[in-house]
């Protein structure tokens, strides 16, 4: 009988149980953002604010390094580093967690309506959001990296906003809402295609996969809405990818190897999907997908009308979309496996993405749909948890024992270029290694300044402090 009653009482309390449970998930991952410090590559563009100013190294980075014009002003405005302000990436990975959990608030509440609550729409937010840092390859990257969190994981929040946007759109009841949500999505888009060349493919795909449904349906509103979204990512992302920025690149940044022929493009494209493919997390997704049937059903009757299409269309637009978006880096790049900051992206896109297209597939009415029998799920979410916990641990043993020394390592670095730049600013400074530290491949980054002073991100990180450049000792 206490169990049973215990058992009734876990039932009618589950939400509020889930929640305690996510926030105390949660908390670690939190608490490691107040040991972050600045990685290599977050002093290579605030150097040139130095050099030209917030706002006039904007075009600079344009014509000579990048033609990514929405993230370049996210890398100078956003970044605490062009404010001299070291500490500031604590605030700015806290605030990234913080806003993937909202991105995905937003799109529960859009999608769900009013059969979920508010309170069951953040919990369900802040669990997919913790099982995506669960699932992602490279979670320093998901998590901590300024640079690459402002890059990569900025432009996959657009993914979901934009079509949102174009949802509310379709389903505002007056003309002046129309025009505002018509807007968001436009700027949206200008946004997305100046932000990196994954997330061009993979909204290119979303939109053309919209424009296709609407033709066969004969929905042309909604076809006008695509086609017109559509231009607007073509047009400017042909500027960003033909920026002069981009072709100075290629003679400066040595890892970039431009295939020589179609074929060797092919070839590369084989074998990074071969990688790819067998990503645990890409293996494990669509399986876990099935926890989330109940819930589905349930919140089916507020599904947008025009979000019904098969369940192997949905799969053919999610393979097709890790297809293109790999083709860039097929295209310019000659390392295998894909680069780990793109492979999270892809993990976002597949998660969301089979979460969608499971839910898009069920009939409309919610009696004829099915889903996995009760032990079935039972034993998913078991692996679910399982899995969701395993970011939480890593993150309580690096709070524990390597996450203070590595931030008072670090700190001691940047007193010591901060005396170097006041009293011997045209030396080379010789840095210690940093003693051993377990790299739970969490929060403490796989790279460290180079033994070499003419290094790239060692002249950026000296340049920053005012010392002509900085090198790593060779332990002995």
């Amino acid at each position: 009988m206490p169990f049973k009653r215990l058992f009734l009482w876990a039932k009618a309390h589950r939400v509020a149980l889930l929640a305690a449970g996510l926030l105390l998930a949660w908390l670690p991952l939190l608490a490691l953002c107040f040991y972050n410090q600045p990685f290599l590559c977050d002093f290579s563009v605030s150097t040139d604010v130095q050099t030209h100013g917030l706002w006039g190294a904007q075009p600079y980075l344009f014509l000579n390094w990048s033609g990514r014009y929405f993230t370049n002003l996210l890398l100078f405005v956003a970044n605490p580093l062009s404010y001299g302000w070291l500490e500031g990436v604590q605030l700015t990975a806290l605030l990234s967690q913080v806003l993937r959990v909202a991105v995905l608030y937003v799109a529960v509440r859009v999608l769900a309506g009013r059969q979920m609550r508010r309170r069951e729409a953040a919990v369900l937010a802040t669990g997919l959001a913790l099982l995506y840092v669960a699932l992602a390859p490279y979670k320093f990257s998901a998590l901590y990296y300024f640079t690459e969190i402002v890059v990569y994981h900025v432009a996959a929040w657009l993914l979901v906003l934009v079509p949102l946007a174009v949802e509310r759109l379709h389903r505002a009841p007056r003309a002046a809402a129309r025009k505002a949500w018509g807007l968001a999505a436009g700027l949206g888009t200008i946004a997305a295609a100046g932000a990196n060349e994954l997330t061009i493919m993979l909204l290119g795909l979303v939109m053309l996969l919209g424009a296709g449904l609407s033709l066969h349906r004969r929905q042309w509103f909604s076809l006008r809405v695509w086609v017109g979204l559509g231009i607007l990512l073509l047009v400017f992302g042909t500027l960003s990818v033909l920026a002069p920025g981009n072709s100075a690149r290629q003679e400066l940044d040595g890892a970039l190897v431009p295939a020589a022929s179609v074929q060797e493009a092919a070839s590369r494209l084989a074998v990074l999907l071969r990688y790819l493919f067998v990503e645990p997390a890409m293996l494990v997704i669509p399986v876990l997908v099935l926890v989330f049937g109940p819930l589905a059903v349930r919140i089916l009757p507020a599904r947008p009308p025009g979000l019904r299409l098969p369940l192997l269309l949905g799969a053919a637009v999610l393979v097709g979309g890790v297809v293109l978006g790999t083709v860039p880096y097929a295209l310019m790049w000659a390392r295998v496996p894909l680069i780990p900051r793109a492979t999270n992206i892809m993990v976002w896109w597949w998660l969301l993405g089979w979460l969608v297209a499971a839910w898009a597939s069920l009939p409309t009415n919610p009696q004829q749909a099915r889903v996995a029998s009760p032990s079935v799920r039972i034993l998913l979410s078991l692996v679910l948890v399982v899995v969701m916990l395993q970011p939480a641990a890593r993150a309580t043993l690096d709070l524990r024992h390597d996450a203070p020394e590595f931030a008072r390592q670090w700190q001691q670095r940047f007193d010591k270029l901060c005396q170097a730049g006041r009293h011997t600013p045209h030396t080379t400074l010789q840095l210690a290694p940093l003693p051993p530290l377990t790299n739970r491949l969490l929060f403490i980054p796989p790279d460290d300044v180079s033994p070499m002073c003419g290094f790239g991100v060692n002249t950026r990180l000296a340049a920053w402090f005012g010392v002509d450049s900085v090198r790593l000792a060779v332990p002995q």
